[in-house]
């Protein structure tokens, strides 16, 4: 195929997505012989301008510490994963990325899990859209809140075709299929491992959709021997550490990683033990790129980015390079643990803390409150 310019930033080993300076990439020894048939990245000058007819199109909307994908099949059918937003947000990312698809229909809508970041607008797309089918998760009631109530009372009201999909089981949408490989333990209390994982495949390319799910349900994943190769990765929960492990992407293998997450975020996502896993990954971070779009005629995916952004890369370049010893740092950073029941979280060095099977796990005080739990007299 026609090459065309690439733009890389390589930095601590990850090659992050340049958006606008101009590098020769660097493969990892995950990429295939065929690599050379993939493709070429653009810079925002061609971004609203990119012909998607005919191909199957992939737009990771920049929602800040949130997430959001739509999915537009090559004969036009539309399947949005997840329509998150930042808490207190001004702006609607979501809701202009709809308006922009030049429909009031979507075929397929999939609320990952129940965390407000993934679903805050889903009451607003279904008061304007016509949704033909809605996958979510079944949280056998471990989880609630006023968002996910509302989300579940506009389903109703709207009379949207609902699915708890099992696990594994499969879909298609005009010749695009796709696979449900997550939830894979129906008992966990962690509402993140609920995420709907989904695997989707257009002739010889793959993506793989993983929401907010961590560990736990990566290792579920592979011991059950799901099929996890992809050559597209979106990153789990916004690049936290506790996700995204050595093993699962040594199983999913992925030639480009796409994580989702806003600047300055409270959390320190992408975390760098993260970013030192993908290493020798092209890594692409909204915060950074804007909007990222992947189109794929089901043999060659081109990639196209919002910003032309030099100042993001400087900035990125800068906190890898203040941050040379994070992931020493991640490694020692506490963790809050809180009672599913009480609504408290601990610190993990607590005295009181709940027992297994009722404890959820947090990466800061911020996430915990987040989540409407209160703080036990033991967190400073």
């Amino acid at each position: 195929m026609n090459k065309k310019r690439i733009f890389a930033l390589i930095v601590s080993g990850v090659i992050l997505s340049g958006c606008q300076l101009e590098a020769a990439p660097r493969r990892s020894s995950s990429y295939s012989e065929n690599a050379e048939n993939s493709r070429g990245v653009q810079n925002n000058r061609d971004f609203q301008d990119i012909q998607t007819e005919g191909l199957l199109s992939v737009k990771y909307i920049d929602v800040g510490q949130a997430d959001s994908i739509l999915i537009t099949t090559p004969s036009g059918s539309h399947m949005l994963i997840d329509a998150g937003a930042e808490l207190g947000a001004e702006e609607y990312p979501v809701r202009e990325a709809l308006s922009a698809m030049g429909s009031d229909s979507i075929d397929i809508a999939v609320a990952t899990h129940p965390h407000y970041d993934h679903i805050a607008e889903m009451d607003y797309v279904m008061e304007n859209y016509d949704i033909g089918t809605f996958y979510l998760p079944d949280t056998e009631d471990s989880y609630t809140s006023k968002t996910y109530t509302a989300m579940l009372e506009a389903l109703e009201e709207n009379g949207v075709t609902t699915v708890y999909p099992d696990v594994p089981s499969e879909f298609e949408l005009d010749g695009v299929s796709f696979e449900i490989l997550n939830p894979t333990d129906n008992e966990t209390r962690d509402c993140n491992e609920y995420s709907l994982v989904i695997k989707m495949t257009y002739g010889e390319n793959t993506f793989l959709f993983t929401g907010d799910a961590g560990s736990q349900s990566e290792y579920n994943m592979i011991d059950r021997g799901f099929d996890l190769s992809a050559e597209v990765l979106k990153v789990g929960h916004h690049g936290s550490a506790y996700s995204t492990t050595r093993e699962f992407l040594d199983e999913v293998q992925p030639k480009y990683a796409v994580i989702s997450c806003g600047k300055d975020n409270s959390y320190g996502h992408p975390a760098e033990v993260t970013l030192s896993r993908l290493e020798g990954i092209e890594t692409y971070i909204t915060m950074d790129c804007g909007d990222i779009i992947i189109t794929s005629d089901g043999e060659n995916t081109e990639i196209y980015t919002e910003e032309e952004n030099e100042e993001a890369l400087t900035e990125t370049a800068e906190r890898e390079e203040e941050n040379g010893e994070a992931e020493e740092a991640e490694e020692t950073k506490e963790t809050y643990i809180g009672n599913i029941n009480s609504k408290v979280f601990h610190s993990e060095t607590c005295g009181s803390l709940p027992n297994e099977e009722n404890r959820a796990y947090f990466s800061s005080k911020e996430e915990a409150l987040e989540e409407g739990y209160k703080a036990h007299s033991c967190v400073e």
